[in-house]
C-alpha cells in the first residue's frame, strides 16, 4: 500500500521509565491513562540548554574552537545526525508497501503489517497467467510506489511468456488522451492499473470520457474495492474490471466506535487543540462515509497498534492486572520482541519474517459486476504456502462467454515456425517449414531435421 497513508508507532532512543518522570503506561485497570506526558521533563530541558549555552559562551575564548563554517559540512552533519537518528527508531506500518523497505541493511527497524509491492504483482501476474494473456500495459503512479511496482512487474515477468507492451506513469500532468491512443495502436488488451485511488479514479473517468472500449482492466489493491467507480454513469462501456485487493477482516466494535464518536460534543473549536485527537480531523465526514471507507486496511492499522502493544506488554512483565514498574524500557528491547511476535488476533495469527514483512494475510481476487460491486471470484494465500484460484464462471466478460485474448501475433498454425519481430518474443511472423525438417511444437524457435532425426 505504499501509496495509502501511513503511519509509524516509534519509540526514540530516550529511556522510557515508569517513573514520574517520563511518559508511563497504566499498570491497573482503575488507573487513568495519561496519554500527554511529557517525554522529557522540563526542569531537565532547561538544565542541559542552560549547560549547552555555558560550554559554548567558554569555548568561544579559545582559538582553538575558532573553526571556518563552510556549510555544506553542516549539510552533511545534518544528514548524519538524521541517518543515526532515524536508525534508532522502531516502525511499524500499515501501509507503506515498496520494496526497498525489506532491506534489512538500510531498515533494521523497520516493520510492517501490510504486504509488499512484491506479493500484490505476484497476483497480479498469476491471474494473467491464468487466462493465457500475452500482451498488456503497466499504468502506475509517477512516484517511488509505482514506479516499485512497475520495476517487480517486470522482474516477474521476465521468464514468462508475457511482454509488456506499454508502460507509462501518471501524474497531475497526464495526457490521457494520447494514452489510450498508444494503447490503441499497439492493440494491447490488458491495462494493469497500479496506482491509488485518486489516480485510477483520474484515468478511469477519462477512459469513460473519451469512450475507450472493450479492455479487462486490473486494479492493485489500492482501488479494487473502490465503491465510487463501480456505479459510475458508462463504467459498463470500459469493458470487464478484475481486482486484487487485502481479505477484509472485521474488526468487532468499530461501527460503533465510530457512530458515538460522531455524537461526542466534546471537540468542540474551542478545546479542540488541548483535548481533542483524530475524531476531530473527520468533521467533514458522516459516519457512513468512515465506515463505508475501503475495509481491507483496517486489519492492518489494528494489528500494527497491537503489534507494539503486545511487544511492551513482554518488555514490562504485564501480567492480568499490572506490569513490573521497575523496567525501564529501551528501543533494542522492543524491537526483539516485535521480531519474536507470534499471537493471534480477530482468528489471525501475527507473525513478522526476517525481512519485517507480514507472515500472515492473503489477497482476494475480485470482479466488478452488472450490480457496481467488487465480488470475490478468488483468492491468493501467500503463507504458510502459495495457494490460487480463480472461479472464471463467475466473471461476465464485456464479449459474453469468451474470455478475451491480448497478444501481439496469433499462434502459428502446425508446420509453420516463428521469426521474432523487434524487441519483443510476443510478435512475430508465421513463415512455412522448408522441405524436409518439422517443428516439434506449435511455434517453436527450434526446426528439427526430419531426415537427420529418423535415419541418423
Amino acid at each position: 500500500m505504499g501509496s495509502h497513508s501511513t503511519i509509524y508507532c516509534c519509540l526514540h532512543d530516550q529511556s522510557v521509565h515508569t517513573t514520574d518522570e517520563g511518559p508511563s503506561l497504566p499498570t491497573k485497570q482503575n488507573e487513568e491513562f495519561r496519554p500527554f506526558i511529557r517525554r522529557l521533563p522540563e526542569f531537565k530541558f532547561w538544565h542541559s540548554a542552560t549547560k549547552g549555552i555555558v560550554i559554548a559562551m567558554i569555548c568561544t575564548f579559545f582559538d582553538a574552537f575558532n573553526v571556518p563554517v563552510f556549510w555544506p559540512i553542516l549539510v552533511m552533519y545534518f544528514i548524519m545526525l538524521f541517518c543515526i537518528t532515524m536508525k534508532r527508531q522502531i516502525k511499524v506500518s500499515y501501509g507503506a508497501a515498496s520494496s526497498v523497505f525489506s532491506r534489512k541493511q538500510q531498515f533494521p527497524s523497520f516493520f510492517r503489517t501490510v504486504h509488499p509491492n512484491k506479493d500484490v504483482v505476484e497476483v497480479i501476474v498469476n491471474i494473467i497467467l491464468h487466462f493465457d494473456w500475452r500482451w498488456v500495459a503497466f499504468l502506475n503512479i509517477d512516484n517511488d510506489y509505482g514506479k516499485d511496482g512497475q520495476e517487480v512487474f517486470r522482474k516477474l515477468i521476465r521468464d514468462t511468456e508475457i511482454c509488456l507492451a506499454y508502460a507509462k506513469g501518471l501524474n497531475h500532468y497526464t495526457d490521457y488522451s494520447q494514452i489510450f491512443q498508444q494503447i490503441e495502436a499497439q492493440r494491447v488488451n490488458i491495462l494493469i492499473v497500479f496506482a491509488p485511488e485518486w489516480t485510477a479514479e483520474a484515468l478511469i473517468e477519462s477512459a469513460i470520457r473519451l469512450n475507450v472500449t472493450n479492455k479487462v482492466w486490473i486494479a492493485g489493491d489500492t482501488w479494487s474495492l473502490n465503491d465510487m467507480l463501480p456505479r459510475e454513469k458508462g463504467i459498463k462501456n470500459i469493458g470487464t474490471v478484475l481486482g486484487v485487493s487485502q481479505s477484509i477482516v472485521t474488526i468487532p466494535g468499530f461501527s460503533d466506535f465510530i457512530y458515538s464518536s460522531k455524537r461526542r460534543t466534546h471537540c468542540g473549536i474551542a478545546r479542540r487543540q488541548t483535548f481533542c485527537n483524530q475524531v476531530c480531523n473527520c468533521s467533514s465526514l458522516s459516519a457512513e462515509d468512515l465506515i463505508s471507507t475501503d475495509p481491507s486496511f483496517s486489519f492492518p492499522v489494528y494489528s500494527a497498534v497491537y503489534a507494539v502493544a503486545n511487544a511492551l506488554h513482554n518488555v514490562l512483565q504485564c501480567g492480568a492486572d499490572q506490569c513490573n514498574d521497575s523496567i525501564t524500557v529501551y528501543p533494542h528491547m522492543v524491537l526483539a520482541e516485535l521480531k519474536k511476535s507470534n499471537f493471534t488476533i480477530l482468528n489471525q495469527s501475527v507473525e513478522f519474517d526476517e525481512n519485517g514483512d507480514p507472515k500472515f494475510g492473503s489477497y482476494s481476487i475480485v470482479f466488478w459486476n452488472k450490480s457496481g460491486d467488487a465480488q470475490e471470484i478468488g483468492y491468493y494465500k501467500v503463507h504458510p504456502f502459495v495457494n490460487f484460484f480463480i472461479n472464471s464462471t463467475k466473471i461476465e466478460w464485456h464479449t459474453n462467454r469468451d474470455v478475451p485474448t491480448s497478444r501481439c501475433s496469433p499462434e502459428c498454425p502446425v508446420g509453420y515456425e516463428k521469426h521474432q519481430l523487434g524487441i519483443h518474443k510476443c510478435c512475430f511472423t508465421c513463415e512455412i517449414c522448408s522441405i524436409g525438417t518439422y517443428v516439434n511444437s506449435t511455434g517453436n524457435l527450434h526446426i528439427w531435421d526430419a531426415v537427420a532425426e529418423i535415419f541418423p
